[in-house]
């Protein structure tokens, strides 16, 4: 650890209190020092209580140091709040160094700080640094746990499938102004009845109705930090908000932000883990689904960065009897292939790779597109599912499919394939008209398939879908997808609700 090791803690505790006894300032720096080991196992980050532990410029014109006592207690509440998140969660966003100090103050101010005269300076709460580092202030015991989800939510803006760029953080600002708006708003969450009415056993009867506060003006991107200290400290009032009343402004900010924790890193908490945080369930253990096919994602892929991503929408990729297809909503909205199914109104079983089996109904379909949804009749929301790229692909472009090759040949033969098998290729270019007859699919590409792989997706190196695997040239051996704009006109033209990154 790179902390302060014990006996220079017990000295640098002595200084600050010299009245106590030593054994005393050893028994609290031995505390603090299982603290510190405990808050690094469960974050990736670790805690930090002095100027020079923090780069130069993640700091403030005055920062006065915690005393013994105030720094066990911040530390107790520091730990108690990142187990809100997983395990890891704040080094996946790139979090490194998260410093707790007595107070925050600077000689100039931002139109929003009060002057503080006990610290000489316009008084803050804490700060991201754009890179590695948190500073917080520790003023009371109410304060801290906001401070602190505010500032983690900065690096969540700026992170996406693990991947911290500071033009992340303004990339969802349009999206945000739209949801908030009500121009383009995010579908209520869904809960389970059963944990609404326990969530309802928990609550405070808080509403968020608009914006969290009057920093909330500085901008977008403050505006979504203070609405995630507020959705992480009013857990059980702002799931049942979401769930039943997604028409609030406040509402859709809350969504907004689950949408960002979610996809900034493989595993960000979503809906489903936060529920199991509200309600006192270990949301680790409730995620640990039999997912026996997800190393096929490793032993395929040996870039970090898109082995992430694409173990993150694997769960979305699914078997329809002997043919594939993905999931685009956690309430159930399967695409695939039109040659797929048989006709409208038909029934399947589909089955995910963590060992999920729902029903679902064809509800639309498309001969000349080749495409196909179906809805899940009972049984949804809480399924896996993948967005859909914000644009087509581009020729070169990496492309990754998952689906189900078939176990056996047409004739009957076992192939010796299985299901959820993973291949990495390239677009190799497009053809025709977007609209047109896609039954040899329009967009190109050279990831391997077999029969069973009709409806399979295929996701860009973010995870996004980009094409729908439908056929394949027998005279050139080139694989072909729907094309990207012919399953957007698709889902548009039958009121899908989906999401586009």
């Amino acid at each position: 650890m790179s902390h302060l090791p014990t006996r220079s803690l017990v000295a640098a505790l002595a200084v600050l209190s010299p009245q106590a006894p030593l054994e005393a300032h050893a028994a609290a720096a031995s505390e603090l020092d299982e603290l510190v080991d405990a808050f690094a196992a469960r974050t990736g980050a670790r805690l930090v209580f002095t100027r020079e532990e923090v780069p130069a410029d993640a700091g403030f014109d005055v920062m006065p140091l915690l005393d013994a006592a105030r720094r066990l207690d911040a530390a107790r509440i520091a730990l108690a709040e990142a187990t809100k998140y997983p395990r890891g969660y704040l080094g996946a966003l790139g979090l490194r160094t998260i410093g707790l100090y007595q107070g925050l103050a600077s000689k100039t101010g931002d139109g929003f700080r009060p002057w503080a005269p006990r610290l000489g300076g316009y008084r803050y709460f804490g700060q991201w640094d754009g890179d590695h580092t948190i500073v917080a202030a520790y003023y009371n015991d109410p304060q801290l746990p906001l401070t602190l989800h505010h500032e983690v939510f900065h690096g969540v803006d700026a992170t996406v499938d693990g991947v911290q760029l500071a033009s992340n953080a303004a990339e969802d600002d349009a999206r945000f102004a739209a949801a908030v708006a009500g121009e383009q708003r995010y579908p209520a969450a869904a809960i389970a009845a059963e944990d609404l009415a326990a969530l309802a056993g928990r609550s405070g009867g808080v509403v968020l109705d608009d914006a969290v506060s009057d920093y909330a003006a500085k901008g977008p991107g403050e505006d979504q930090a203070e609405t995630a200290r507020h959705l992480m400290s009013h857990l059980p009032d702002a799931l049942i908000q979401i769930a039943t009343q997604p028409e609030l402004a406040g509402s859709q900010r809350l969504l907004h932000v689950l949408d960002q924790y979610a996809r900034s890193t493989v595993d960000g908490p979503d809906v489903a883990w936060l529920v199991d945080v509200a309600l006192g369930r270990d949301p680790a253990a409730s995620r640990q689904r039999d997912n026996q096919y997800l190393h096929k994602v490793d032993d395929e892929i040996r870039d970090p960065s898109l082995r992430r991503a694409i173990r993150r929408v694997q769960p979305a990729a699914v078997r329809l009897g002997r043919a594939s297809g993905v999931n685009l909503a956690s309430t159930g909205t399967i695409l695939t292939a039109a040659h797929v199914v048989d006709a409208h109104g038909q029934r399947l079983r589909v089955a995910f790779p963590d060992g999920t089996t729902v029903n679902a109904v064809v509800t639309a379909i498309d001969h000349t597109l080749d495409l196909a949804l179906l809805t899940v009749e009972a049984g949804g929301g809480d399924l896996a599912w993948a967005p859909l790229a914000a644009a087509a692909p581009v020729r070169g472009a990496t492309v990754v499919v998952i689906g189900q090759p078939g176990t056996r040949t047409p004739a009957g033969e076992a192939t010796g394939y299985l299901p959820w098998h993973v291949s990495r290729g390239q677009i190799r270019g497009v053809r025709g008209d977007a609209l047109a007859d896609q039954s040899l699919g329009g967009t190109m590409h050279d990831a391997w398939t077999y029969w069973g792989h009709s409806g399979s997706p295929l996701f860009d190196d973010h995870g996004r879908i980009v094409g729908l695997h439908n056929s394949w040239d027998s005279s050139t051996a080139m694989r072909h997808a729907v094309r990207h704009e012919a399953i957007v006109h698709f889902l548009d033209a039958h009121g899908v609700s989906y999401t586009r990154r």
